[in-house]
């Protein structure tokens, strides 16, 4: 099973991201957009694992959020990772970022307790809106920029986190919801 543990944002919120960013994209080039039915904040990525660590990482998970309170969250602002020279993806941001950190931090702990080996990259919150094959121009990155730059969402509540099985397709990755696990 491929599995990732995410949060998700209100349909609400997405749809009025994701029509702003619609005139934009028919001037920009070519990029992989995520569906807005997948978007989500991934906050731990376990790749492939026997369906067994569902059952040893539940209970992992549930005591370790239990300490980490719900909290109200916007998407703000937009950027490229790895920067804007070398752009391969292009996001949105979450906020508040530290209180997104501290969700990932009792995640990626119940996941590591649970015998798998994470990714030692930093933890950045942040909505992936597309993937590039090959960077874009200056002037695709500022107009791109210039439709985000200023974006914030109404606020949204964040009270839960999900464990995904996720399938790849030609038509793009299709995520099941396994078990959803509460924040305190």
């Amino acid at each position: 099973m491929r599995l990732f543990i995410a949060t998700t944002f209100p349909q609400d919120v997405l749809r009025l991201l994701n029509e702003r960013i619609v005139p934009v994209r028919p001037k920009l080039p070519p990029a992989s957009w995520v569906r807005p039915e997948t978007q989500h904040l991934t906050l731990a990525f376990l790749g492939e694992q026997p369906e067994s660590l569902v059952e040893r990482l539940s209970p992992l998970l549930t005591a370790r959020l239990a300490a980490v309170p719900r909290f109200e969250a916007t998407l703000h602002g937009c950027g490229f990772f790895p920067n804007p020279r070398h752009a391969r993806v292009g996001w949105v941001g979450a906020e508040p970022e530290e209180r997104f950190g501290d969700v990932a931090r009792a995640v990626r702990g119940a996941v590591s307790d649970a015998g798998v080996e994470l990714d030692r990259s930093e933890f950045r919150p942040h909505l992936t809106m597309m993937r590039m094959r090959e960077g874009w121009p200056p002037l695709s990155i500022d107009t791109f920029t210039r439709a985000l730059r200023d974006y914030r969402s109404a606020p949204f509540a964040v009270d839960h986190v999900t464990l995904y099985v996720s399938k790849l397709n030609p038509k793009g990755a299709e995520h099941t919801a396994l078990r959803e696990f509460e924040l305190a």
